[in-house]
């Protein structure tokens, strides 16, 4: 039987970014992923010779200095990928269909401050108590501010108050409200059930520097699997964890996989989706409570994603998003219950550095229950019957973008697309869900130490969303494990 100090299970960002920290102290780690590569997530695909980026679009907080660039240093991928920065004066365009409006959001707090005083002059106070909430928000956080000597009691926050509560508390402005919280739709949950602190968390990074990373998400991964490599972690692909092992006093003994392999070790890390514990560990591990709480948990919606060409760059798109809103509310919205012109719509745009081709993807939010019917085919196994459904729904959303952004027509041209199911075997959560569980005022997610001895949690579900939201909670996870000042003080050295 194979040894290990620890057992990683999920290959993704949360998984990656775990094994290199604990391999980083000497640490025998077996990283086990299911889909036949790592990060399937976020690593992309090709199409007519084009990479396309999933998960990847675009990150907050990767300028030099700031929090997840200090991370990818720490970690030692920084010098595998190259930091290739948003327009800083507008990286989100966000458009009020309504009104016509477009609102082109900056980087910097002080150039926002300026920007949203322009827009709305009779807010002033509303803005500057919203810009000072979030910044303090990210000042306060240990895990974000690294001057800030580590205090587990701030990292694992308990918040009462909604995004919603706070706005409306500042203003009466219907408009602004919306400018304010449209980035509610990089994590899937509506202003009302938001958290305020993961929502400044989420949107406060992105005024600190919006970047993506030359090559996508695909460069990332190979960074971090040089880095792995480099590091001596066994990478297991292809190959399903189906039982973590815990003997009567609830004691991790290690892993079985589908194959019949089994994998000893004191320590797991569970970073894959949290209702999977429910199958994989045995009846007497939690209490029946807990395994309840689990099969209840909501995740985020699902969504649509077309994936387009453009032969040469596209204007509209370069160093910026569109965030296309109808606006009509984003309750509705986020639930993907909506048909795509009433649906809030997200496009990104990359170079695709190989073919010199611009790689376009819009993504809409979607219930998996449209799509439920055929949740027991499997991928490139799908019926007939759904491959015309999904046929006209993505007919019906690229004609929303047409309609919407005429400039697109003629220039760029979608030539595939996913829907919830494709998410979900791409993804391995059980609803194609984009974020994993919500994290919402109404629903306490996971935390990362469970009642067995060596099993702990990880990923974006767990402390935050995002790639920042995985990278945050690996390393919650981890100074559990070896020491949170350890990591603390390490990270110091190269904030």
């Amino acid at each position: 039987m194979a040894q290990y100090d620890h057992i990683i299970v999920g290959g993704g960002v949360a998984g990656m970014t775990s094994a290199l920290i604990l391999a980083k102290q000497g640490s025998r780690i077996a990283l086990v992923e299911a889909f036949p590569l790592l990060a399937p997530t976020i690593r992309g695909f090709k199409r007519k010779g084009v990479q396309f980026d999933t998960g990847l679009h675009y990150v907050g907080g990767l300028g030099d200095g700031h929090p997840l660039d200090i991370y990818f240093k720490h970690l030692g991928i920084a010098d595998h990928i190259t930091q290739k920065p948003y327009d800083h004066n507008g990286f989100d365009d966000f458009i009020v269909q309504k009104s016509g409006k477009h609102y082109s959001i900056p980087c910097d707090f002080s150039e926002l401050t300026t920007r949203l005083n322009e827009w709305f002059p009779e807010e002033k106070n509303a803005i500057q108590h919203y810009v000072s909430a979030i910044k303090t928000t990210l000042e306060e956080s240990p895990f974000l501010n690294f001057a800030q000597d580590f205090d587990l009691e701030k990292a694992l926050h308990s918040e009462s108050d909604t995004l919603q509560n706070f706005l409306d508390a500042i203003t009466d402005n219907e408009t602004l409200k919306a400018v304010l919280s449209y980035q509610n739709i990089l994590y899937g949950v509506p202003p009302t059930e938001a958290l305020f602190d993961t929502h400044a968390q989420v949107a406060g990074t992105y005024h600190l520097s919006a970047h993506t990373i030359e090559g996508g998400g695909l460069a990332l991964t190979k960074a971090y699997e040089r880095r792995l490599k480099k590091l001596g972690v066994h990478i297991i692909c292809n190959d399903r964890v189906e039982s973590v092992e815990i003997n009567d006093a609830r004691q991790v003994q290690g892993v079985t996989l589908q194959s019949g392999k089994a994998l000893e070790a004191p320590s797991c890390i569970w970073t894959a989706h949290p209702r999977g514990l429910i199958e994989a560990t045995p009846d007497s591990a939690f209490r029946p409570a807990f395994k309840k709480r689990l099969a209840t948990l909501e995740d985020t919606a699902s969504g649509l994603m077309l994936f387009g060409i453009s032969d040469t760059p596209v204007a509209e798109l370069d160093g910026r998003n569109i965030i296309s809103w109808p606006g009509t509310s984003f309750e509705k919205n986020l639930s993907g219950r909506v048909s795509p012109a009433e649906s809030v719509i997200y496009i990104s745009a990359a170079l695709d550095p190989h073919s010199g081709k611009t790689a376009v993807t819009a993504i809409i939010p979607a219930a998996f229950e449209t799509f439920a019917q055929w949740a027991d085919s499997k991928l490139g196994k799908r019926p007939e019957e759904y491959k015309q459904f999904k046929a006209s729904v993505l007919d019906s959303f690229e004609k929303e973008i047409y309609r919407r952004m005429p400039e697109l027509k003629g220039s760029v041209t979608f030539i595939d697309g996913a829907t919830p199911l494709t998410i979900r075997d791409y993804c391995a959560t059980p609803t194609g869900s984009l974020y994993g569980l919500r994290h919402s005022i109404d629903q306490f997610n996971p935390a990362p130490v469970t009642k067995a001895q060596g099993l702990t949690l990880a990923g974006q579900s767990i402390v935050a969303p995002g790639i920042l939201g995985a990278i945050v909670s690996a390393y919650l996870t981890c100074g559990i494990i070896i020491g949170h000042e350890l990591l603390h003080k390490e990270l110091r050295q190269f904030a």
